[in-house]
């Protein structure tokens, strides 16, 4: 039996009597040159490991990744903390958030990041995002710097670093000039020594202020713009420019967003990083954002609503509003495509344009509603030339749609909705990543710890899973994903990394990852079989010359006592004979030995029901091309379901199976 269906995708059937196939951590490949019954036409290759390019300081969930616009630099939000990478991806902080967890959406225009959180929006004005680290502690309102990495310390440049507090702005030189020493600080805190960097303001100048409006009379340095953070001596925190009066830029008047009193010329800074107040636009927060004609568009969580700021500007005017009112349901998403806003409610969705319409720019396309609206907020991305979503409607939730045009089609399986029925999916988070030519929806359900792949070159389905040190499987590691300096960057979901999706390497950051094929029901009118041989064609020689990955190491004659133990007085501690007792708490020793990797194969005779031992053999070592990994003499069935699994980190391909069967007496 040639080809019986060994090769293929994950469809899992509510019954798995009806058919019981995984495909996890491997993706199905079509030659379109072969013919259907050829042997190789699908191939499984294993699916992208996770390469370490960058850790985040405060190691916590990495929340949103975007590549600002001309690809210099890529933004990470990981916890409170907002971070500028360049192509060095070192990373530098360059403002703080409100909130320290869930998912945040990034755009730019070009000139402004835009960053939104749920109950806040913020922007950053694109700039250099570093120009000193360093090493250094604060007490009160002194910066102590014990050592400096790279660059120059200077007044006037915004201080960052984990702890530190919004708005710090260096303001005068003490012992240090540059390099190690002290220096004063506006605002009074006190951090430990830990890893800080410095980065120039937008603009240094002398100014007063009268009520909301400021009054600059000489410019020391920089450009004042739209959406900066005004900071200085009696300047009350989270005051920002809305609008140029006679200013544009250097001297002249700017309008505040907070009224204060600074009767007398003092030096102010222009901080390129800003919380945009409440009274920007017509209300307060977004969970989703996009651009659109050079307009920051975003809603309004848990109302109809939905904004828009001005042209070319982080700042929002009062009337730039609408609201999603082709159906009464609320707007939970939305997303640019082909320069049209998709509103996605909670059950329904339409489509505006922008018509250059005073006050609001954008008006509703006439027959663009649908009646599939979204389950979750997140799980929406590009997909082809259109995009995909977890869908809800009016009849119930959690099939996966492509929007084509404004039409959205099913691209999910019976299969996949089954493992999604009557489950929360209202936290699913997806992205998409392309390479080789396989573009593929990725869609992560945080409560049922799963994820999901859809390749768009095959329109199959498989499963991307993470496997823990107890051979279990979680949800995939990638919270959030950019293409930065040609690479696919996605970011860890709890610990601040950030990895290349690399298919070069086996392991996700060295933890091996275990990939499952698990083959259709072979089943001849329920007739007793003898299955005499069974070759599955992996591609050979695949060892490797030594030790990589990971695998833990566990010793019977080791005890660790940990970092203290104390022994009372007339106590006594017993060494056993050949046992070794060791005062620290145990580092696993982690390693794997890839000179001759291995397949596990195991079956059921029960449709599923229950499996056997896993038995052994090997790939291939090193060179040896003509290895074939068979195993013989697998006794009788009527139903039979075959499974094979790897841990190896090597490049384990499956080409095709060939199976030698007999009926038998029955």
């Amino acid at each position: 039996m040639p080809d019986f269906g060994f090769v293929g995708s994950s469809y899992e059937a509510p019954s798995i009597y009806q058919d019981a196939q995984e495909c996890i951590n491997f993706f199905p490949e079509v030659d379109p040159v072969k013919q259907q019954g050829e042997r190789g036409v699908v191939a499984l290759y294993p699916t992208p490991g996770l390469t370490l390019k960058a850790l985040l300081p405060n190691q916590q969930e990495v929340r949103g990744l975007h590549t600002v616009s001309g690809g210099n630099q890529l933004i990470a939000v990981c916890g409170p903390y907002v971070y500028a990478l360049t192509a060095n991806l070192v990373p530098s902080v360059i403002g703080q958030l409100n909130s320290s967890s869930g998912i945040v959406r990034i755009t730019d225009n070009g000139v402004n990041v835009y960053i939104v959180d749920g109950a806040y929006r913020y922007t950053w004005y694109i700039s250099s995002p570093a120009a000193a680290v360093f090493r250094a502690s604060t007490s009160g309102t002194t910066l102590t710097v014990t050592s400096v990495s790279s660059g120059t310390i200077a007044v006037g440049q915004s201080l960052y670093g984990v702890g530190i507090l919004p708005e710090t702005v260096i303001t005068a030189l003490g012992s240090g000039s540059g390099g190690i020493g002290t220096y004063t600080i506006n605002r009074s805190q006190t951090v430990a020594s830990e890893s800080m960097n410095s980065a120039a303001v937008g603009a240094v100048v002398t100014a007063t202020i009268t009520g909301s409006t400021m009054t600059v009379s000489a410019v020391t340095s920089g450009t004042l713009h739209i959406g900066q953070t005004i900071q200085g001596t009696g300047v009350t925190l989270g005051t920002i420019i809305t609008a140029f009066g006679t200013g544009s830029g250097g001297t002249g008047t700017y309008t505040l967003s907070v009224a204060s009193t600074v009767a007398v010329g003092v030096t102010m800074y222009g901080l390129n990083f800003s919380v945009l107040p409440s009274t920007d636009g017509a209300f307060s927060g977004a969970n989703t954002v996009d651009i659109v004609d050079n307009y920051f568009v975003y809603n309004n969580p848990t109302t109809q609503q939905w904004g828009a700021s001005d042209l070319l500007s982080p700042i929002s005017p009062q009337t730039s509003y609408s609201l999603k009112d082709g159906a009464p349901d609320k707007l939970v998403s939305l997303i640019v495509d082909h320069r049209e806003v998709y509103l996605m409610g909670e059950i329904s969705s339409e489509v505006w344009t922008d018509v250059g319409a005073v006050p609001f720019p954008f008006q509703r396309i006439p027959g663009t509603s649908t009646q599939h609206g979204i389950a979750a907020p997140f799980s929406i991305s590009r997909l082809g030339n259109s995009f995909a979503y977890v869908s809800r409607n009016n009849r119930g939730q959690a099939q996966i749609m492509q929007m084509q045009g404004y039409i959205p089609q099913r691209i999910s399986t019976h299969a996949v909705e089954n493992t999604l029925a009557n489950q929360y999916v209202g936290d699913a988070i997806s992205w998409t990543y392309q390479l080789e030519g396989h573009e593929v929806f990725v869609v992560t359900f945080p409560s049922l710890q799963l994820t999901w792949a859809y390749d768009i070159a095959t329109q199959m389905w498989h499963k991307w899973l993470y496997t823990t040190d107890s051979n279990t499987y979680q949800r995939h590691r990638g919270n959030c994903c950019a293409v930065f300096q040609g690479l696919v960057m996605v970011g860890d979901y709890e610990n601040g990394k950030i990895y290349e999706l690399d298919k070069t390497n086996y392991t996700d950051d060295g933890q091996n990852i275990r990939r499952l094929r698990r083959a259709p029901h072979l089943v001849t009118e329920f007739q007793r079989q003898y299955f005499d041989e069974l070759q599955i064609q992996f591609q050979p020689g695949v060892g490797t010359t030594g030790i990589s990955g990971v695998s833990q190491v566990v010793s019977t004659n080791t005890t660790y006592l940990g970092d203290t133990y104390t022994i009372a007085s007339g106590g006594t501690l017993l060494i056993e004979p050949d046992h070794i007792y060791i005062l620290a708490t145990q580092t696993p020793v982690r390693y794997t030995t890839t000179t001759n990797p291995q397949a596990m194969l195991r079956w059921s005779n029960d449709g599923g029901s229950t499996w056997s031992n896993e038995h052994w053999t090997s790939v291939g070592q090193l060179g040896k091309y003509k290895n074939r990994a068979i195993w013989r003499r697998l006794g009788t069935a009527r139903d039979r379901i075959f499974e094979v699994s790897v841990t190896d980190p090597v490049n384990f391909v499956i080409v095709s199976a060939n199976l030698k069967l007999q009926g038998a007496d029955n």
